[in-house]
């Protein structure tokens, strides 16, 4: 099997994980979607983009459509597939736009980004991404995206609706 079969196989399998423990949440606030890896860009349409920190990895959601009440959820795995961070951003409106720094999670709660965990990737280097949308409790990607990404300094994932699909779940 392929290293990025692999990756990608390590990736789903904990995204489900992860959606599935994060369940509902309708008091969440909502955030932005629009999708392109790219270091230290920024979308132009994208107000609730806070500026990022010193070093970051920040994912940035713009237009999201047909997604209200889900949970997007983000993995980020490091050399050797190993798992670096998580992001989960409940989908509160629709269109959603937003953003979502990768943190260090609970492990046995990936959206659990309470003290000790919640600590932002700050390591320069070379990751990979998975992004996908579920339904809370639901262990079935609906759309998905990835790619890889250098962090070097702040950097922003940018996702946009387009580049959430079906289709990637299945790659």
């Amino acid at each position: 099997m392929s290293r990025t079969s692999c990756r990608f196989i390590s990736a789903l399998a904990v995204l489900l994980v992860t959606a599935a423990a994060c369940g509902d949440d309708d008091a969440a606030t909502s955030t932005t979607a629009t999708a392109t890896t790219a270091a230290t860009t920024t979308a132009a349409t994208s107000p609730t983009t806070a500026p990022p920190a010193p070093t970051e990895l920040r994912f940035t959601f713009e237009g999201v459509a047909g997604a209200q009440g889900k949970i997007l959820v983000g993995t980020v795995f490091g050399e050797g597939g190993a798992l670096a961070a998580t992001i989960c951003e409940p989908v509160a409106s629709d269109p959603f736009s937003g953003a979502a720094v990768a943190a260090t999670a609970a492990p046995d709660n990936p959206c659990g980004h309470d003290a000790p965990y919640g600590v932002p990737l700050t390591t320069d280097g070379v990751y990979s991404y998975m992004v996908a949308i579920y339904t809370g409790g639901s262990q079935t990607a609906e759309l998905c995206a990835f790619g890889e990404v250098i962090v070097d300094g702040p950097t922003e994932v940018v996702i946009a609706a387009a580049d959430l699909t079906a289709d990637n779940c299945n790659a």
